[in-house]
């Protein structure tokens, strides 16, 4: 057998070894042995989540971690430990780089018995950073505080040298002596549930210094294993002299106030920057919060419309708000306060020494925790659209384009959160410095620097699938010293006066920036209805879309964007009858960029609706001044249909709609629907954008608002247009979907024979 002839996915074990393994399914295989034996080295990202799937489907064995957790306990009595428990609030990863069969996947699963445990190796040295860095610093006795550290954790010949944070007053000591507490491993109070888990890199030449960081890059997905939030580990100190017992209680108490800080406001594990691994202490009193070392500010973000989020899965367990989501978001919103003043490789730096990157820690850290239950709901454009009373136009099916549709026979439905979904973001912030000759960027310019970028945020951008349609809109924040992006401004221009890097620079950061960015007049509505809000926003993007749908100067809107002509349909999909390519209008040779457009939507002072856009012109779209020109009419055409919108359903969607239909009050009487055509009757409908699997045309019967394909579409004359009102012989009819045929001689003869018989 050649290399060829072996399955990828097959592990690198004897044949005979393989065999005995062939006989246990997977859920009742050892985790470890799967991670690190029974998983062959990924080839890409799609082979590594499934074999990470196996993975998370081994069950474990309950009834194991409770008899050893029995033993555990017994031991740790007998040498004296104090014990708590913590839950985490988010999800956990830790030794990512660990060698295993998968690269980077992540986790540490017990050697002998496979559940995920923290290593006491590892939590000792998470408390000692957080007593060097954090607690050092609130002391006045800087010198029987260190002696404290060294008490707890022991020193050896030059252990001490290069430490940053040593104070200056603090003699060297000679010899060795071992730390006078012991550290435990954290055991899960509960067999862990393990999950794929994925970063997704948007910029990776960026970070790789060959580009600018633009909305042109390929995100670049990498899987990895976590921990489910809401898992509870069992955290242990024992004395390493139970003989010197009154020494041993005092520095006991502090190396575990020490470890219980680091747990709550640091983070355990791997990317604890962008909020994995913190944790909530069970039955104790919280930590207090860092004091000089750290500035802190928390938030709170409030969905004011649905938010499509998904993790690895796209699954309802992982819709939900990822820190590592909102971080991304926050540094794009960061970068455009300093695109226009710096040259790639400064603003490269400046965001490393707020940001952090591979191999520098983040001076800026956050953390999310869920204020409410989200209850996720599937998304259905239908239904939707009747119980919201949503007029009969596809607005909302133009703006969510994708996230309900059919292919290949099946329908993919994406999850969401809907509007009022709540969460409380914390910010904390550390002293940093841009490069190793440069000063120190203290931790209150930090701060500000994540905070200007949230306000930015919940301002004008959007999270999730279609984030830049209006979906994902937080409400506005309030934030001391922030209300305009002239402050936001400001307050770039204080970091780089502060790093070294203010003045002019001949070529600047081809990134989106403020400086550049065009704003229309926010429009206030009277819609309180967030379904009914895009519903009607998605009408005005698509009206502008089919005015320029012939117009090569539609590329401004983003790319891929097909513009119509020879072997293109009206949707922007290649006709697969004229087996032409699409135009693709790119400039410099790139085949994609992302909308340039954010269109965003915040409720007022009484509850009802703004709608705020922003656009950045790019230089790629295909050049500046079209793109400007472009989204310059944009803006015009926003403001004026939304504001005739706005008189015509004035009285519409005005009451903000329940999270489930209420039923109706006993007694009342729910009004008949009206009824529908019967098969054969002859209709007026509206020739729709979007096409049947097959490219056939789709009809919409307005006064139902249900629509539905033209069977025959090959009899459609080749001079119809989207859009375009006709007359149709009803084929089918029912309360989800209506289909048509159009009328030709032969239908025609046989509803004359039909009517006939009924006469």
């Amino acid at each position: 057998m050649t290399r060829a002839d072996v399955p990828s996915d097959a592990p690198i074990l004897p044949k005979g070894v393989v065999a005995l393994f062939d006989e246990v399914a997977v859920p009742h295989r050892h985790p470890g042995l799967q991670l690190d034996k029974l998983s062959r080295p990924a080839e890409d990202q799609k082979a590594q989540k499934a074999a990470l799937e196996k993975i998370c489907n081994t069950a474990g064995d309950s009834q194991l971690l409770a008899l050893v957790s029995k033993r555990r306990e017994e031991m740790l009595a007998a040498v004296g430990a104090k014990r708590f428990i913590a839950t985490t609030t988010g999800s956990l990863t830790l030794h990512l780089a660990r060698a295993s069969g998968l690269e980077n996947a992540g986790i540490h699963l017990h050697p002998v018995y496979g559940f995920a445990c923290l290593p006491g190796s590892g939590l000792k040295g998470m408390t000692r950073a957080y007593a060097e860095t954090v607690w050092l610093k609130d002391r006045s006795d800087q010198v029987a505080a260190w002696n404290d550290v060294r008490a707890v954790f022991g020193w050896a010949p030059r252990s001490e040298e290069g430490r940053r944070w040593k104070p200056e007053s603090v003699d060297d000591v000679e010899g060795s002596s071992a730390g006078s507490v012991v550290f435990h491993d954290a055991w899960p109070v509960e067999w862990p549930r393990l999950a794929p888990d994925l970063v997704n890199n948007h910029h990776k030449r960026y970070y790789e210094g060959e580009d600018d960081p633009g909305d042109w890059d390929k995100p670049e997905m990498a899987y990895f294993l976590s921990v489910f939030s809401g898992t509870t580990f069992d955290f242990a100190l024992s004395p390493r002299n139970a003989a010197d017992h009154d020494e041993s209680s005092v520095l006991m108490s502090l190396a575990q106030e020490w470890l219980q800080a680091a747990l709550a406001h640091e983070g355990a594990g791997a990317k604890t920057n962008a909020g994995y691994g913190r944790f909530q202490l069970v039955d104790h009193p919280g930590p207090r919060a860092p004091g000089a070392a750290r500035c802190t500010s928390s938030h709170t973000l409030t969905l004011a419309t649905p938010a499509f989020l998904a993790g690895a899965q796209q699954g309802k367990e992982d819709c939900d708000l990822r820190p590592a989501t909102l971080r991304g978001l926050l540094r794009w919103w960061w970068r455009t306060m300093h695109a226009a003043h710096l040259s790639r490789e400064d603003l490269r730096r400046l965001e490393t020494a707020v940001w952090g990157d591979a191999e520098t820690g983040a001076a800026l850290a956050l953390s999310l925790e869920t204020e409410a239950a989200i209850d996720p709901q599937m998304f259905d454009k239908n239904g939707i659209t009747n119980r919201h009373c949503i007029p009969k136009s596809q607005g909302l099916r133009y703006a969510a384009y994708g996230m309900d549709e059919t292919r290949q026979g099946k329908r993919h439905r994406r999850w969401y959160a809907g509007s009022g979904a709540c969460w409380t973001l914390t910010f904390r912030a550390r002293q940093s410095r841009h490069m190793e000759d440069a000063g120190f960027i203290e931790a209150a310019d930090v701060l500000l620097q994540g905070q200007a970028a949230l306000w930015l945020l919940c301002h004008y951008g959007g999270l999730g699938s279609k984030g830049r349609n209006g979906f994902g809109s937080f409400a506005d924040v309030e934030i001391d010293g922030i209300g305009t992006t002239d402050d936001c401004r400001r307050i770039g221009a204080r970091l780089r006066e502060v790093a070294g890097l203010r003045g002019c620079i001949d070529l600047p950061t081809r990134s989106p920036s403020l400086d550049d960015m065009l704003e229309m007049t926010p429009v206030d509505t009277p819609w309180r209805d967030s379904w009914f809000a895009l519903d009607q926003l998605g009408g005005v993007m698509q009206s502008f879309a089919r005015k320029n749908k012939h117009d090569e100067r539609k590329a401004a809107l983003g790319l891929p964007r097909k513009i119509h002509g020879p072997g293109n349909d009206p949707m922007g999909h290649q006709n697969r009858e004229s087996h032409q390519p699409p135009q693709n209008l790119s400039a410099n040779g790139r085949n994609r960029h992302a909308s340039p457009v954010h269109y965003h939507l915040a409720p007022h002072a009484d509850g009802a609706l703004t709608v705020r856009m922003t656009a950045f012109p790019a230089p790629d779209l295909p050049d500046i001044d079209t793109s400007r020109e472009v989204l310059k009419e944009l803006r015009n055409h926003l403001q004026s249909e939304l504001e005739g919108r706005i008189r015509k359903y004035a009285g519409q969607g005005t009451r903000p709609p329940d999270r489930r239909a209420a039923p109706a009050p006993i007694g009342s009487r729910a009004r008949a629907p009206d009824p529908l055509p019967k098969p054969g009757e002859r209709v007026e409908a509206v020739l729709t954008e979007e096409k049947t699997r097959k490219g056939g045309w789709r009809a919409k019967h307005e006064p139902s608002g249900l629509e539905g394909p033209i069977h025959n579409s090959g009899h459609v004359p080749h001079t119809a247009e989207p859009g375009q009102r006709v007359s149709l012989i009803v084929a089918s009819a029912n309360r989800r979907e209506m289909a048509f045929s159009w009328p030709t001689p032969e239908i025609e003869a046989r509803r004359s024979r039909s009517d006939g018989k009924r006469g």
